[in-house]
């Protein structure tokens, strides 16, 4: 009997879940001031102050880690780029694609190793496995500010994708493991801003780093490039080794209360039950078995290929024309483009958190991506609509938060399948980019990319396809699933099961 009502429980969840992230949730009229107060909020109306105190101490022990490994570890590969464009290809004596295959033998390892090091989160304590790898990858970080020729460099960057692969979906893993589902889209957007936010800092300090440090001791400045990325990169791990809670069913934080802990795991429900102990082909044949892995990863597909153009393409165009752009140009200008991404992610996760709908900032986003990326494809149009086209198309990456949030959201109740998810989405993404990189982008066509643009047009416009499916197959799993319910003899039923008047309007 305790089996039929844990399943109820979880239907009647995914049922109110799929309601409200579809869209259909109807809401009364409000004043604007008052629509604006309750967008402000950061906890839920009604929140105990025991409850106010725990989002705290999770928001300052998970978001200030999260959002600092992903700042590092954007710092740590967006230096590449920065690298080149500074002084690194002509002392390294790099020519034709040789950028393209550093990012290559970077991106492989990032890709092969990242969902069995996010599926290995669900065995082995976060706390643990995160920090060690971030530390490992920024000593290899180090060692790339001393490599003296593109072998030695090869091997660096090898080693820097397969100790920072774990670091991304093992964060949204832990996110989507302590909060709610009115939390996370609010709190994935401030870790997804994090990236962006690392490859501005990267143009910035590499203007810094070739102005007061380039010959300084006899290294270049590219070279000090990596020497601060390095430093900036240590204490963000050893930091992690306190600051992780691992998840609610294994949680021994020394920050929590065991009153906390208990809190965290009531709050959660069914998506904090302990995972069993053993590796299964079960879960990856639940993932495989419906909808939500086929079209997420092929969404997370088409954003991995749209966002390719973005700030490499810029930052090669500037560097062709460097008679007319200067070093600290090539660097920072590429950054407003992190800027806006920045700034619409922040909007877009709050609308999400605040409507339960984020399938309308998602396309609104990718349309304007697409228009940009239309006149790209164009090309021959003034400097001033390609740099229109470089900036605005920072916009089509709110969709880290937003599919990852909606990924997360539903499949709340079942652990396993949301680290399969998550880290399938990001693995065959930024496989096929790594795959397709070099060939629509290479960096020896520069400054005009005629495929890469052509094709980022065709995989913008296959995104708007994409989430309107999405959305499509939320409320169509939603309908299903409330039929399936109310169709359950009533006396079988508990209470907190009971399916509500309005779906989709459950304060949860």
């Amino acid at each position: 009997m305790a089996e039929v009502q844990d399943k109820h429980q979880v239907d009647i969840a995914a049922v109110t879940i799929s309601n409200e992230y579809s869209g259909s949730k109807s809401t009364k009229r409000r004043s604007v001031m008052e629509r604006l107060k309750e967008s402000l909020r950061w906890y839920e109306k009604g929140m105990s102050k025991s409850e106010k105190l725990l989002l705290f101490k999770l928001d300052a022990m998970i978001l200030t880690f999260t959002c600092l490994s992903s700042f590092s570890l954007s710092l740590d590969l967006q230096n590449l780029t920065n690298a080149y464009v500074s002084g690194m290809r002509e002392d390294l004596h790099l020519a034709g694609n040789d950028l393209n295959m550093l990012t290559i033998v970077n991106q492989i390892p990032y890709c092969v190793f990242m969902i069995p090091g996010t599926m290995l989160m669900t065995r082995v304590r976060p706390s643990l496995l995160m920090p060690t790898c971030e530390l490992i990858w920024g000593i290899f970080t180090l060692l790339s500010a001393f490599a003296k020729d593109l072998n030695t460099l090869y091997a660096y960057r090898f080693l820097v994708g397969f100790f920072g692969s774990i670091s991304y979906t093992g964060s949204i893993f832990i996110i989507g493991s302590w909060y709610r589902k009115p939390e996370i889209s609010r709190r994935l957007g401030l870790y997804a801003v994090s990236s962006p936010l690392g490859q501005m800092f990267s143009g910035y300090l590499q203007t810094a780093a070739y102005d007061g440090l380039n010959g300084v001791n006899g290294l270049a400045g590219w070279r000090w490039l990596f020497i601060i990325c390095s430093i900036i990169t240590f204490p963000i791990a050893i930091y992690g080794f306190f600051a992780i809670p691992d998840t609610p069913a294994t949680s021994r934080s020394l920050l929590l209360t065991k009153d906390e802990i208990e809190m965290s795991r009531q709050r959660i429900g069914a998506g904090a039950a302990p995972v069993k102990k053993r590796l299964s082909f079960a879960v990856v044949k639940r993932g495989l078995s419906g909808w939500k892995w086929y079209l997420f990863v092929a969404s997370w597909a088409f954003l991995d290929q749209s966002e390719q153009r973005l700030s490499t393409s810029m930052s090669l165009y500037l560097k062709y024309y460097n008679k007319e752009f200067s070093i600290a140009q090539i660097n920072n200008l590429p950054t407003v483009t992190n800027a806006i991404s920045v700034v619409t992610t922040l909007v877009a996760s709050w609308y999400t958190d605040k409507t339960r709908n984020p399938f309308v900032p998602a396309f609104s986003a990718t349309a304007m991506y697409c228009i940009t990326a239309y006149i790209l494809a164009a090309w021959n149009v003034s400097l001033s609509a390609k740099f229109f086209a470089w900036f605005m198309g920072g916009s089509i990456l709110v969709l880290q938060s937003l599919l990852m949030t909606w990924a997360s959201i539903l499949t709340i109740g079942d652990l396993e399948e949301r680290a399969f998810l998550t880290g399938s989405m990001n693995c065959l993404g930024n496989a096929i980019k790594t795959g397709t990189n070099i060939v629509v982008f290479p960096a020896a066509q520069a400054p005009r990319f005629k495929r890469g643009y052509i094709w980022t047009a065709v995989t913008g416009s296959l995104q708007l396809i994409c989430l309107v499916w999405i959305k499509a197959m939320t409320m169509w799993d939603a309908k299903k699933k409330k039929e399936s319910i109310e169709s359950l003899p009533v006396e079988e039923m508990t209470m907190d099961e009971k399916i509500p008047e309005e779906i989709g309007s459950s304060s949860d």
